[in-house]
């Protein structure tokens, strides 16, 4: 089923018309903030928890549909997935930049920077958790790429029971990682993901 859903995507990007994005948004409830989206520097960070694939499809909706035009997008994809995003995704969007992840891990930072850190204009997204079963650690990478190269990240909201998506103003990232980890805390705690108890972060359902 997910691998239909997969080609039932890059049906749409071929399509390139943020018109359907933004009425499949609707359709599915979801109110976006879009003053919080112009606010968005040239170059940021968007971090947020992680539950379920279904994050990663209205994570798509929202790029094509509010961001596609302003902004390169650099998504870390499992190799396992690349025949059926890679070359295809690339084929039909060059805008859309997937960056491959080895099994083992080994080097993806050094990877992500290579990659990145002479362009303008793009974002890139991570889930500090890592995955989307539960987790009782969050991984560094966000915060190392933002100290590096002095970026900008932006918690995303995606609530899926109020049905809101919201991005959270821009900051720096604390000078410390055990403070970082508070901030990302804070800002998880606001919204309520798909599958809250694969969400290390989650409290309570209000």
């Amino acid at each position: 089923m997910k691998y239909f859903i997969y080609l039932f995507f890059l049906f749409l990007v071929y399509q390139n018309n943020k018109y359907i994005y933004r009425s499949l948004l609707y359709l599915l409830g979801f109110k976006i903030d879009l003053n919080s989206i112009e606010k968005l520097p040239s170059k940021v960070i968007l971090i947020s928890t992680h539950t379920s694939i279904y994050d990663f499809f209205i994570g798509l909706l929202i790029y094509y549909g509010y961001m596609h035009e302003k902004y390169d997008n650099y998504i870390l994809m499992k190799k396992e997935y690349e025949k059926f995003t890679n070359p295809l995704f690339h084929y039909v969007d060059k805008k859309l930049q997937l960056i491959k992840v080895e099994k083992e891990k080994s080097g993806l930072i050094e990877k992500v920077l290579t990659q990145i850190k002479y362009k303008d204009n793009f974002m890139l997204y991570l889930a500090p958790e890592g995955t989307r079963a539960y987790t009782d650690k969050l991984k560094s990478g966000y915060w190392v790429i933002a100290k590096e190269l002095n970026m900008d990240v932006s918690f995303i909201g995606v609530d899926f029971y109020k049905k809101r998506i919201v991005f959270e103003e821009c900051r720096k990232v604390e000078k410390y990682w055990e403070d970082e980890k508070v901030k990302f805390k804070e800002s998880a705690d606001k919204y309520t993901p798909l599958f809250a108890e694969n969400c290390y972060f989650y409290n309570s359902v209000e």
